[in-house]
């Protein structure tokens, strides 16, 4: 550490790759070929910064030149026929800095891995056809060190293995581009990306390649590709990946597949020619007999759904033939997501958290879901799910937006704004902090999120949070907590107010919601500032306290109001300036509800300027409690609207209590920052889902 803190000082202008080669330099670490392992050295130097050991310069822009020939896109033209029209193929080296974009772009967009980090030996290949047209890419790099199926195939002990590794490499990326739908072209492509990789793998590091290995999903390939390439299959991985220099369980099992290039490979690494040869015949027979993963899972999943009983809204007066399609329904919904994850595990691991959302599980966390329906085992997979898996959460934003809006936009659509606390015990988890709790009524221990609900006449659902960090947080005593909570770098201090504005204007900007109207409690409605930055085309209805200060338009019975003003709760004392009306705010289960409200004209500076004129509304429930709230509606709304728009504003307490009690809202045990946004955007799903099943099966409804 003290050699990398002195490179840091001596050569801070020579940028994050001049820090690299610098010090491989130090320790002279070569790779075999005798190159400096400048890409390993780079990858210590960025794990040192994301732990907070040190600070690296911001990473130079690459400047990529225009390339000569790039790959076709699905919109330019389909790639198909026959084999012949595109053979011989075009193999490339990737060498220059524009191929190795473009490699990582046709990775990152069509691959379902994604683009790789690459370190150590590696080598790229982009591949094209006779008449210059994009096929495919692939990627291979050094071998894992540690594989059962191929350790048992080669009969090596450590030290051998240690001096064996370096002639296997692994195959980490094969792709055939979507638009291609070439017969058979998969198997060539791999046959003859193998005979070039023998040569520049020799040229590139000094050794020759005697065995190749790949990992195949079999929930998503079938392998027919390797087969038929004269790969044999010889066993299964454990479903353990290395992160971060350990390795982590992750569940998901893959076929092996070898291609064999020196049949005498075990005679070489054993120096005994009495070795046997690695024929197809062997390989076959080493192969031991394992259940297979596939199946694991299916079965799994069917114990699963055998064990899980739906816990299903009240209003869904379902028959048991209804009740035996609930699964499918989930299985169809979780299907609208699962482009989310590019990995197949993480969307089954999605479907066992809905499950357990949806269930009659007490306390729906992590492992309580898990111990459930799945057992020990997959606790920390479920853990890792939500805080450490790579999803596309704006993809999964977005398309939750775009479903809510087919199932609930209406030109009578309300929005609402709040805040809900979760009391906590413990100061690790994420903007936990003493502040006001509304849950308990009280200054405590708790976090804050707002949220952001839509309601119209066909249901209501919470569309967005974000969880509020107190400017304690943001101190320099709070920079570990911060770290070890994963909060964003760019993550700056802001108000409740601006963090709901933020909220708001990013789905007013999708402009997929019908509706002109915005609600919000006093916390909200008592900012000035805030209620100014609203949309100015909507108008608001913003709950008040009754210490606000306001100038009626007219007070006959009080003269001296209209100019020095007086609080709203002073105003409620004057009679004569009050109509009562009761009118019926919804259809509850016991019968209608029905509240007073009274309604006058106000301003809300002595200027009385036409710009600062307000309705001030009261309303008086059932149980003589009364409410106070301003909107900037114009003079003429009537008062039957201000009435239904002071009814749509409660749907968002509905959500905080619906969603608390019935799908575990505040039942998650996660500290870090991405987990917390993770685990209430899976509680929207889940309330999306039920709301989707109570209008399938409303027409079942009696009268």
């Amino acid at each position: 550490m003290a050699a990398v803190q002195r490179l840091l000082v001596e050569q801070a202008q020579v940028g994050r790759s001049g820090l690299a080669l610098a010090l491989c330099e130090h320790w002279q670490w070569r790779a075999a070929n005798g190159r400096w392992k400048v890409r390993s050295a780079l990858a210590i130097l960025t794990e040192l910064e994301r732990q907070g050991w040190i600070r690296l310069p911001p990473p130079q822009p690459v400047l990529v030149r225009s390339l000569g020939r790039v790959m076709a896109s699905p919109e330019a033209s389909r790639v198909a026929g026959a084999l012949g029209q595109y053979r011989p193929l075009r193999w490339e080296l990737v060498r220059t800095t524009a191929q190795r974009r473009q490699w990582r772009e046709l990775m990152a967009q069509h691959h379902y891995l994604g683009a790789p980090q690459l370190v150590g030996a590696n080598l790229k290949y982009l591949v094209y056809g006779r008449g210059g047209e994009g096929l495919g890419a692939l990627g291979w790099q050094s071998a894992v060190q540690h594989l059962g199926c191929r350790d048992r195939l080669l009969g090596w002990n450590a030290l051998q293995r240690a001096q064996g590794l370096a002639h296997v490499v692994n195959g980490v990326r094969f792709l055939v581009l979507p638009w291609v739908q070439v017969r058979h072209l998969a198997s060539v492509m791999l046959s003859e990306n193998l005979r070039i990789l023998q040569r520049d793998w020799r040229r590139h590091y000094g050794v020759p390649v005697w065995l190749a290995e790949s990992f195949v999903d079999r929930q998503r390939f079938s392998g027919a590709s390797y087969r038929a390439a004269n790969w044999p299959a010889i066993g299964w991985t454990r479903g353990f990946a290395k992160r971060q220099g350990r390795f982590v369980h992750h569940g998901q099992r893959k076929e092996v597949y070898v291609y064999v290039m020196e049949p005498r490979m075990r005679q070489l690494l054993h120096k005994d020619e009495q070795q046997p040869l690695l024929s197809r015949a062997f390989l076959l027979a080493q192969r031991r007999s394992e259940e297979q993963p596939s199946l694991t899972k299916k079965m799994r999943m069917q114990k699963i759904l055998a064990s899980w009983k739906p816990k299903l809204p009240p209003q869904c007066a379902l028959s048991l033939a209804d009740l035996e399609t609930v699964g499918q329904e989930l299985n169809e919904f979780l299907g609208l997501f699962r482009r989310t994850f590019g990995r197949s595990e993480p969307a089954a691991l999605l479907e066992l958290y809905l499950q357990g959302l949806l269930s009659d599980v007490e306390r729906k966390n992590v492992e309580a879901i898990a111990l459930k329906f799945d057992g020990p085992a997959r606790v920390r997979n479920l853990q890792r799910f939500l805080s450490d898996y790579q999803w596309d959460e704006p993809w999964l934003q977005k398309r939750h937006w775009e479903l809510c809006a087919q199932t609930l936009s209406d030109p009578q659509g309300v929005w609402s704004l709040d805040a809900s606390d979760f009391a906590k015990k413990g100061s690790a988890s994420v903007g936990v902090a003493p502040q006001y709790c509304g849950s308990l009524g009280k200054t405590a221990n708790c976090q804050s999120g707002v949220f952001l609900c839509y309601s119209s006449p066909k249901g209501h659902v919470l569309l967005d949070r974000r969880l509020y960090l107190p400017k304690c947080w943001f101190e320099p005593a709070y920079e570990e907590r911060r770290r070890r909570c994963d909060i964003p770098k760019e993550i700056l201090f802001q108000t409740k107010p601006e963090l709901a504005l933020g909220l708001l204007r990013s789905l007013l900007d999708t402009q997929q919601f019908g509706g002109h109207w915005i609600a919000c409690d006093c916390s909200f409605g008592n900012n000035e500032p805030f209620l100014a930055q609203l949309p100015k085309d909507f108008y608001y209805l913003a709950d008040i306290a009754c210490t606000r200060k306001v100038w009626p338009k007219a007070c006959s019975s009080r003269r001296s109001l209209e100019t020095q003003g007086g609080t709203v709760e002073e105003l409620l004392q004057v009679k004569s300036l009050w109509n009562w009306q009761t009118h019926k705010i919804a259809e509850g289960a016991k019968g209608p509800l029905v509240a007073a409200f009274a309604r006058i004209r106000v301003y809300l500076s002595p200027e009385r300027t036409p710009e600062s004129q307000r309705w001030l509304l009261l309303r008086n429930d059932a149980n003589c409690q009364i409410k106070y709230a301003l909107s900037n509606a114009p003079q003429p709304t009537s008062m039957g609207e201000l009435v239904w728009v002071s009814g749509a504003r409660w749907p968002i307490e509905r959500c905080f209590q619906e969603n608390k009690s019935e799908l575990g809202l505040d039942h998650y045990e996660h500290r870090s920052w991405t987990a917390w946004h993770r685990h209430m955007q899976l509680v929207f799903l889940a309330q999306l889902f039920l709301l989707r099943l109570q209008i399938k099966f409303k027409k079942k409804l009696p009268r």
